[in-house]
C-alpha cells in the first residue's frame, strides 16, 4: 500500500483543478477552481489576474486551503477519496522560474503564444504559488476504518 507521501504526490499529478479557499479581511470564506500545476517539492502553482476576489484575499491574508477530488463514491466503485491542503499563498509576480512557466503550461495544454506572454510577462496573469504546510488524504478504499490520514511537511 502506498503511504500518504506518495498518494499526495501521485494525486497532485493526476489533476488539473484544485477548490482553493481564502478568506477576506473580516474572515468570510470563499472558494474557487484553479487549473495547478505542482513541483517535486509539493508547492502549487496556478496563474490568475491580481484583481481576482481570491488574488485580493490572498494578497490581504496569504493563508489558504485546497481540495482535490480524486474518486467520487458511485454503486460500481464504493468509495472516495480525496486530498486537502493548507498553508500559504503569494504572488510570484516576474520571479518566477521559466521552469515553472514551462510545467504549467505542459500541464495545462497552454498555446505555445499564451507561453510566451506568459515568459515576456506580457500575459494578464501573474503566476501565484501555495506552499503547503500539511495534508489529508481522505481514502475509504485503501485506509477502510480510518480513512483519515495527514501528513505534516517537516515532521
Amino acid at each position: 500500500m502506498k503511504t500518504v507521501e506518495e498518494q499526495v504526490r501521485e494525486y497532485l499529478k493526476a489533476h488539473n483543478v484544485l477548490q482553493l479557499a481564502t478568506a477576506s479581511s473580516d474572515g468570510q470564506p470563499w472558494v474557487c477552481n484553479v487549473h495547478y500545476y505542482s513541483d517535486d517539492g509539493l508547492n502549487i502553482y496556478w496563474i490568475s489576474t491580481p484583481d481576482r476576489r481570491h488574488s485580493l484575499e490572498i494578497a490581504a491574508n496569504p493563508k489558504v486551503a485546497a481540495v482535490i477530488k480524486v474518486h467520487e463514491n458511485t454503486p460500481e466503485e464504493d468509495y472516495v477519496i480525496g486530498v486537502s491542503v493548507e498553508g500559504t499563498a503569494e504572488l510570484l509576480g516576474t520571479s518566477v522560474l521559466p521552469e515553472i512557466i514551462d510545467a504549467y503550461c505542459k500541464k495545462q495544454s497552454k498555446k505555445p503564444e499564451t507561453q510566451a506572454d506568459l515568459h515576456a510577462d506580457k500575459a494578464p496573469f501573474k503566476f501565484y504559488k501555495f506552499t503547503p504546510i500539511s495534508f489529508v488524504v481522505f481514502n475509504t478504499k485503501d485506509f477502510k476504518g480510518d480513512p483519515r490520514r495527514e501528513w505534516k511537511l517537516g515532521e
